[in-house]
């Protein structure tokens, strides 16, 4: 499977952590939030990865220039930012649109259960999978409701979008290159058709996408026993 991470973002409610650090590259643990992204990715066996980048970008493309445990495809979205449906139509070459592409998030930390791995394959009339949990009364989530036969429906429900989800980017072909659209919209329209299920998160996330959230967890112990795992993964990664 490909995978494609959304790292293109100003991270602007990290307030002045981000001021010279792209999102992405911030740590917890040590640990930066794209390389606990390529772990999980490499734990899902993905073939081939992009990442698209804006802010600070040329931080990013350095950071990921020696990984060596699957190709990685900066995307860099110098001139404007071209927002989450934007940059995969224009940044996906043409040759990979006939793959279910993997998007993941990395503002959002997933602690998966051991069985679980990504869908590979969509059935025929899905052109989108997204992963959900159950929505916190204090966060202003946008509400989706997933129907009995695994439809959704977004404006009402209980549970929320956690950042992955499995996408046919031959559903973005209509999108001009080189344009800002917001996979949001995408997911709305698709629900509009039928074309776009859901299924609850076999896990439990971490939302770090505020400097608040960030300052109330930066101290404690987030990775428990699997650390030492991700720091080898980490340290093994780069070309010596």
């Amino acid at each position: 499977m490909n995978a494609f991470v959304l790292a293109a973002g100003f991270g602007k409610r990290m307030g002045s952590l981000t001021e010279n650090c792209p999102k992405p590259l911030l740590k917890i643990q040590n640990i930066t939030l794209l390389d606990y992204s390529l772990y999980l990715l490499n734990e899902w066996k993905v073939s081939n990865v992009w990442i698209n980048t804006h802010y600070l970008g040329e931080q990013i493309k350095f950071h990921v220039k020696n990984f060596n445990h699957f190709p990685i495809n900066v995307l860099e979205e110098k001139n404007k930012i071209l927002g989450t449906a934007g940059g995969i139509r224009t940044g996906l070459p043409a040759e990979s649109f006939d793959k279910p592409l993997l998007l993941i998030n990395p503002d959002t930390l997933f602690f998966p259960e051991s069985n679980f791995s990504p869908k590979e394959s969509l059935v025929e009339g899905i052109k989108i999978h997204l992963y959900l949990l159950p929505a916190p009364a204090e966060q202003n989530y946008t509400k989706i409701e997933i129907k009995e036969n695994g439809s959704l429906e977004f404006g009402n429900g209980s549970y929320y979008y956690i950042g992955l989800a499995v996408l046919d980017p031959k559903c973005l072909i209509h999108l001009e290159k080189n344009k800002y659209y917001d996979l949001s919209d995408i997911f709305k329209e698709s629900a509009a058709r039928g074309e776009i299920t859901g299924e609850v998160f076999s896990g439990k996330v971490l939302d770090l996408g505020t400097k608040e959230l960030w300052d109330s967890y930066k101290q404690k112990d987030i990775f428990g026993k699997e650390l030492t795992k991700i720091v080898s993964f980490v340290n093994d990664s780069k070309v010596t």
